[in-house]
């Protein structure tokens, strides 16, 4: 679906079976209730000061950046939201509490030990807060080698439209939502000599204030024989 003003897209849109099917009858039943804004396609290091055709140039090349084209894919787009603060707010929220690297362990006896339990905290949050008020989504990029469980979430399977992935080993994302989540490893095979670990990325983001933090997380094979 597109919204044209005869020189360029307004607005371009997937929707679902359902969003088409309400479309199509035309009888206002497909109602946008909610949405949210993002700035992905910009690159803000290009706005330049320096333009020698004075200010109203400096944001050109900004502008002429290509859009995106719509996907379903969240991992892929609408990353980066935009979000809205109060006036005289005076630094952006950011994530703390959440280490770089995170490792746990699958066993040769045939099970997962030492998970590891992800619980961020936002900076910047009005009436000296810690916590983000929509709480965080975590979305792990590589379901095959490890899974999320959240306390409201638990495996994705509730809540959010979210999948339960826990038996899944194919290389797809899982995101859970919560103040916390804990990563727990899946049957990996035992490393061959001087190979590394598998790894793959979870994403953190406050869904109120937009913060955002990658970490890394590492699946160990332990030999108990």
């Amino acid at each position: 679906m597109g919204y044209l003003n005869n020189a360029t897209t307004v607005l371009d849109a997937i929707l679902t079976k359902k969003g088409r099917e309400l479309l199509s009858r035309g009888q206002n039943e497909f109602q946008i209730t909610k949405f949210a804004l993002a700035d992905d396609e910009v690159d803000y290091s290009l706005w330049d000061v320096s333009h020698p055709n004075g200010t109203d140039y400096y944001g050109t090349v900004i502008e002429a950046l290509p859009l995106l084209e719509p996907t379903p894919d969240t991992n892929t787009i609408m990353r980066y939201k935009l979000v809205s603060r109060a006036v005289g707010t005076r630094k952006m929220s950011t994530l703390t509490g959440i280490n770089s690297t995170y490792v746990v362990d699958w066993s040769s006896n045939g099970s997962a030990v030492n998970s590891q339990t992800i619980t961020p905290a936002t900076t910047n949050v009005p009436n000296d807060g810690t916590i983000d008020p929509d709480g965080y989504s975590f979305t792990l990029l590589n379901s095959s080698i490890a899974f999320l469980t959240s306390p409201n979430n638990d495996g994705g399977a509730t809540g959010q439209g979210a999948i339960n992935y826990t038996q899944s080993t194919q290389n797809i994302s899982q995101t859970v939502y919560g103040n916390s989540c804990t990563a727990t490893a899946k049957a990996i095979s035992q490393p061959a000599a001087g190979e590394a670990n598998p790894a793959t990325t979870i994403i953190v983001t406050g869904l109120t204030y937009g913060a955002t933090y990658a970490t890394t997380l590492s699946v160990a094979y332990q030999d108990e024989s």
